[in-house]
């Protein structure tokens, strides 16, 4: 009787540790990731994100001053044309924000937006992987503002497709520059 006894304790023991048991490896999307993007810190390998580039079609490399690079893919975009004049969007991978719009005194067309155009970084809900927003309408120490270039190849009222690139600088002045492509479409 007391082996089995035994045997039904140790039963048990193995079943609550197999219970409480959970996977704790790392893999590419894990929150505490610096993004769930690449960086030269060998966060993803430059093929998946390539790959994922191509399905999407909406990414942004980011440098900042400190010699980082993230290259966020994005997860999640939306973005909207709230007047014939006006453009905003943002793309997430769920960590990192890029926001980016254009406001103009003209109805928005296909070419190059450099007056009016604003662009943001900022994380989505705590200090990771940033520690503050950067966005080209701050300025360096030296008092010089930022820059954003959006150009659309496609803009219409569905869908807003092309690239941007800026320069941004943080309220503590730290520079970050900017590039990537978006693809945007109406939800229907």
């Amino acid at each position: 009787m007391s082996k089995a006894r035994y045997l039904v304790m140790l039963l048990a023991i193995f079943g609550i540790i197999l219970v409480g048991c959970k996977d704790i490896s790392k893999n590419e999307n894990d929150v505490d990731n610096t993004s769930s993007s690449k960086t030269k810190n060998g966060i993803n390998d430059s093929a998946s994100t390539s790959k994922t580039r191509k399905k999407t079609g909406t990414y942004a490399t980011i440098n900042f001053d400190d010699g980082r690079t993230i290259e966020m893919v994005a997860r999640s975009k939306q973005g909207i044309l709230s007047l014939p004049s006006k453009f905003e969007a943002n793309i997430t991978d769920y960590k990192l924000i890029v926001m980016i719009e254009v406001k103009d005194s003209e109805p928005l067309q296909n070419k190059i937006y450099e007056k009016g155009a604003y662009l943001s970084i900022s994380n989505m809900k705590s200090e990771i992987p940033l520690k503050e927003s950067f966005g080209s309408n701050n300025t360096n120490k030296d008092g010089k503002r930022g820059e954003a270039k959006i150009t659309f190849t496609t803009i219409n009222n569905t869908r807003a497709e092309g690239t941007f690139s800026g320069t941004l600088y943080s309220k503590s002045h730290r520079k970050a520059t900017i590039e990537g492509e978006f693809i945007i479409e109406r939800q229907k």
